[in-house]
């Protein structure tokens, strides 16, 4: 895919900038422009040449945090729609900002949980395991019972692939506002 075609931009970015006589959503312009070697996705580096140019400097440490945010799917490659879905929010920047010592701690156990029930090591968990990690989590009061009864499966396994990796776990977490949470209810 080298361009976004106009059913994404309808679908994902109903803003759109008049540009050349058409209308482009702001998304694909930025997307375009940043996906210089024409892949169809955002790399690494072409993000943070975009955070850059936007006044954004990232760290290592800080890309790899937004990767992890942006590929949703976890696939390793920022597709049109992970990043139109980020470029919408207005406070963009700010969600990629590194997690607090609070968050840290929180997703090191979240991990430490996800491992344990990752037994062959491959960095997913089918339906079942999932399954069996959910309750452990709301043993250690990760997710409350009540408020997350209703996580679906389906819904976390952002790639459709039947398996749920680490970034579409916490992916999810950021979604529904358990990483926010802990760094704001921390003392």
């Amino acid at each position: 895919m080298n361009s976004v075609n106009k059913n994404q931009c309808i679908a994902l970015a109903p803003t759109c900038f008049a540009y050349g006589g058409g209308t482009k959503p702001i998304s694909e312009l930025m997307f375009n422009k940043y996906d210089k070697d024409k892949s169809g996705t955002i790399s690494r580096e072409e993000l943070r040449s975009l955070c850059y140019d936007m006044g954004y400097y990232l760290s290592d440490d800080e890309l790899q945090w937004a990767c992890t945010l942006i590929d949703k799917d976890g696939n390793g490659h920022i597709d049109y729609r992970e990043f139109a879905d980020w470029w919408r929010t207005s406070s963009r920047f700010e969600h990629i900002q590194m997690p607090n010592a609070y968050q840290t701690q929180l997703i090191c156990h979240i991990a430490e949980v996800f491992r344990s029930y990752d037994k062959h090591n491959h960095g997913r968990l089918n339906k079942k395991e999932f399954e069996k990690m959910r309750k452990d989590l709301t043993r250690h009061h990760i997710i409350d019972e009540h408020e997350h009864q209703a996580c679906q499966f389906e819904e976390i396994d952002r790639g459709h692939d039947g398996s749920i990796n680490f970034n579409e776990l916490i992916a999810w977490f950021k979604d529904i506002g358990v990483l926010d949470k802990i760094g704001v209810c921390a003392p």
